[in-house]
């Protein structure tokens, strides 16, 4: 059923045609089976089911297989070519009930066993069921004994009517089918299943091989004999039928008849862009037409001219081609033979590609004096509001399709027409333009109202043809691990093996150094387009020992590699690099070269005005494995902000200049106020956060490797794993402050230079309102805070606390003063009037705890363990 559905539609029909049913019937069957489980199927109609299927799928998971029922499942991903029309007739044979109901031909010739149904109406209305009995005859009441074997059905049927309204006054009859004759056939042979089958009177040489499951793998289905009597009557070539639909051989069967299936003949293979690739058995006179006609004929896609065709020849296999164009067409087969029809190439000829931020990119067709105004004729129409319309490149293949050239031309003086820009293009040249935006999410912001009235096939069409580019030059290169900056680094042309880097972090470095994620580059970013440039170029320096690449860095709005174009300058780099931020220097400008003397190489530094370079005025040439450096204007800077906060009289953020005190952005502040407490403020810093948070992290492996080596070595205490792990996400947890410690009162006081602080870009000063009081936290009875009072002792404020705890530490105790120093009392004036002064507003005092603490029933056990020990020793001593 597979190999008819592959055929048209009226072949189908006509098959169907010749097994007496209707297409439509079989469709509508096979929807209800397929929708519908077997189980519910009654059991009578399961038992009149002429066939079950030969191959019943597997269901069983890959792991429940022996190893040859796994052999046999994974065969059948195989894309191996298949014998043709094998699978038609494939089935098992069972059980087999007599047609009934099929439609009987006009020509159908009556026989014993046959049953008319006559049904006669007039003056009276009667049914008759007459059986043709072993004479030949049918019997009707009233009218006597017929004979009607050997007759045809129509011949019959004209019979009984003519005679019952000849013999019975006023009656007419209406003659039909009832049940037929059964009878037995052989099927012998290549058969399935051979042997003697039991079937209609109506069953045709098809049919019988319905019935008998189909054919064998080694049968032949151009040769299938029809014998009776011992004599062949007709040869059934099934392709025929398969093809064409052709049955005009499928003769109906009489009892006792032979259909003989022989061993098939010579066998070719039909492979590629035809429409059925398929093993075909050839007859002896068939030629090369004859199997393409099998095979359905070429493909639109077919390359007509080098057709290669496999022949066994002397013991061994040799390759020929046939040119389809001419007469090979007719050229004669062998079995064994091997056919392979080959594709176009999926190239295009005579087109040129364009690529990127434009609006119809995709092929056009090339002829002479073809422009780049040709393919992009105007701004408004042809390109996106994205498009950068400075920068535009046209890559070029050599002839041999073996290396690049890159040209470089300005879009809008393209699209204006000016011939500098407005190149001509050649076969299979590429124009790329690109969007004036790296990043994805700035585009999105810029399209926004555009993408709303776009529509979604052709941003598909952009992307499909994005991808295309792409793998005309990936496909065919290898990538190794070698970074991004080793291209930087390997300057000398002897090492092009290390120069064979991989190139996917292209402008994935930002300006303040960080990584980039692929995503986040905007689609037709230089980032996207021009990586599979320059793996081809890099490809190209291996071959050739140039490096067509150069590299710009500094002050350009995107830095990186670019692809050395012709004619390349200075200018057209900067163009390429996306142009010049605002804090480039326009006086001085380095390029940096390497060249070879003496086998040896050597940098050298090329000095320019860059303003003479944009204007015009002055050409810097530029070759491959150049950098460019674009320096930064002096003492130029980003916006450095400060933020004041608390008893300022001013508080806000401040933009200041480089080198900008303390001291003197607090006098632009308006100074602090009557309320500010000077000894308890606090200045933050960013870069001593990200140090501070560094040195979480350190201590935290630190942490991490003294508890293995402790669990390794058994020795300590034993920590389990969730509690060490609780500990160390603790410890990273823990916000860095990023806190300087800073004597305002000195800063604002002295007015010295040496005592001022110079401010950083995000420095933070929070000057709290005036405190009067002091803290105790740790191990006392109630960690609080107190009203300050001048005079008390850290004795009386521990005191105050309700004491120590039995835990607490008592000779590591200390004291944060307001401004975060850390102050430990010497212990001649430990609870002593000496420590007095060393109280003050805004304190905080800290009793640690004594973690080597052990009370005294461990305290006892252990000495008593000791003492123990000693004694059973010295017992053991005085006995020797």
């Amino acid at each position: 059923m597979a190999q008819i559905q592959k055929l048209p539609r009226a072949q189908q029909e006509a098959i169907a045609r010749q097994f007496g049913v209707n297409l439509a019937d079989i469709e509508r069957m096979m929807q209800s089976s397929s929708s519908s489980p077997t189980s519910g199927q009654p059991e009578s109609e399961r038992a009149a089911d002429t066939m079950q299927d030969r191959d019943v799928i597997d269901t069983r998971p890959l792991n429940e297989l022996s190893p040859g029922e796994l052999a046999e499942r994974l065969a059948e991903d195989d894309k191996e070519l298949q014998p043709f029309g094998y699978n038609l007739f494939q089935g098992e044979p069972s059980t087999f009930a007599p047609m009934a109901n099929a439609p009987v031909p006009s020509n159908y010739l009556l026989g014993v066993g046959d049953e008319l149904r006559i049904q006669l109406y007039g003056k009276e209305t009667r049914t008759i069921d007459a059986v043709i009995d072993n004479e030949g005859r049918v019997t009707i009441e009233n009218l006597g004994p017929l004979s009607v074997a050997g007759l045809r059905y129509d011949e019959a049927r004209e019979l009984i009517k003519s005679t019952v309204r000849e013999r019975m006054i006023g009656m007419e009859a209406a003659v039909s089918m009832g049940e037929l004759r059964s009878m037995q056939i052989f099927v012998v042979g290549e058969a399935y299943k051979p042997g003697a089958y039991t079937v209609s009177s109506l069953t045709t040489i098809s049919q019988a091989l319905f019935v008998s499951g189909g054919v064998s793998d080694i049968a032949s289905l151009r040769n299938v004999q029809l014998k009776r009597n011992g004599e062949t009557v007709v040869t059934f070539d099934l392709y025929k039928l398969l093809t064409e639909g052709d049955a005009s051989n499928d003769y109906r069967l009489q009892a006792g008849d032979v259909v003989f299936i022989p061993t098939r003949g010579d066998m070719v293979s039909i492979a590629g862009e035809v429409l059925r690739p398929a093993i075909y058995e050839m007859l002896p006179d068939e030629t090369l037409a004859d199997a393409l006609s099998f095979a359905g004929g070429l493909l639109p896609t077919a390359y007509r001219k080098s057709v290669q065709l496999q022949r066994i020849s002397d013991g061994s296999r040799r390759v020929q081609t046939i040119d389809l164009t001419r007469t090979d067409v007719q050229r004669k087969l062998r079995g064994g033979d091997a056919i392979t029809v080959f594709p176009v190439a999926e190239e295009t000829v005579d087109s040129v590609m364009l690529v990127g931020a434009a609006v119809r990119p995709g092929m056009y067709e090339w002829h002479d004096n073809l422009r780049i105004k040709d393919v992009i004729p105007s701004v408004e129409g042809a390109l996106l509001p994205i498009t950068d319309l400075t920068y535009g490149i046209v890559v070029r293949s050599s002839d041999d399709r073996r290396t690049i050239k890159v040209l470089q031309f300005d879009v809008a003086q393209a699209v204006r027409g000016v011939s500098e820009h407005n190149l001509a293009l050649q076969p299979r040249d590429q124009v790329v333009v690109f969007s004036r935006y790296e990043a994805a999410a700035a585009e999105e912001n810029q399209l926004s109202a555009w993408l709303r009235s776009e529509s979604d096939r052709a941003r598909e069409e952009r992307e499909r043809v994005l991808e295309i580019y792409r793998k005309q030059y990936l496909q065919k290169l290898i990538v190794d691990d070698l970074g991004f900056n080793e291209l930087l680094d390997r300057t000398t042309p002897d090492r092009s093996e290390e120069l064979d880097n991989q190139l996917d972090s292209l402008f994935a470095i930002g300006d303040n150094g960080e990584e980039r994620d692929a995503d986040y580059y905007a689609k037709f970013s230089r980032h996207n387009l021009l990586q599979p440039i320059l793996y081809q170029l890099r490809n190209q320096f291996s071959a050739t020992g140039t490096l067509p690449l150069v590299y710009i860095d500094g002050e350009v709005r995107h830095p990186g590699i670019y692809p050395l174009v012709e004619g390349a300058s200075a200018k057209q780099v900067i163009v390429a690099a996306g142009g010049l931020k605002e804090s480039a220097y326009l006086a001085r400008a380095e390029l940096t070269r390497t060249e070879i003397s003496n086998g040896e190489a050597e940098a050298r530094y090329v000095p320019f005005n860059l303003a003479e370079v944009l204007s015009g005025d002055l050409q810097v040439p530029v070759q491959g494995r150049d950098r460019l450096q674009i320096l930064s204007i002096p003492q130029w800077q980003n916006t450095l902000q400060v933020r004041l906060e608390g008893e300022v009289r001013f508080p806000g953020t401040y933009t200041i200049r480089r080198g900008e005190t303390l001291q003197g952005l607090l006098d632009r502040a308006g100074g602090l106020t009557e309320y500010a407490f000077v000894r308890g403020a606090i200045f933050t810093r960013d870069d001593l956060r990200e140090a501070e948070r560094k040195r979480l992290s350190e201590l935290a492996q630190q942490l991490r490797r003294e508890i293995a080596s402790n669990v390794i070595t058994d020795s300590g205490a034993s920590v389990a794993y969730g509690e060490m792990n609780q500990l160390l996400r603790d410890l990273t947890n823990i916000e860095a402050v990023g806190r300087l410690v800073i004597d305002l009162e000195t800063v604002i006081g002295d007015g010295e230079r040496l005592t001022d602080i110079q401010l950083k870009d995000g420095d933070r000063l929070f000057v709290p309102t005036v405190q009067n009081t002091v803290s105790i936290i740790g191990e006392v009875q109630l960690a609080s805070s107190y009203q300050y009072e001048q005079g008390v002792s850290l004795e009386e404020y521990l005191q105050r606390a309700g004491g120590l705890r039995q835990k607490a530490d008592d000779e590591r105790i200390y004291i944060v003063k307001a401004n975060g120093r850390v102050v430990v009392p010497e212990r001649r004036s430990w609870f002593s009037s000496g420590a007095v002064n060393q109280i003050e507003p805004g304190d905080t005092i800290v009793v640690p705890m004594d973690t080597q603490y052990m009370n005294n029933v461990e305290l006892w056990t252990t000495a008593t363990q000791i003492m123990y020990q000693v004694g059973v020793a010295l017992a053991a001593l005085a006995a020797l």
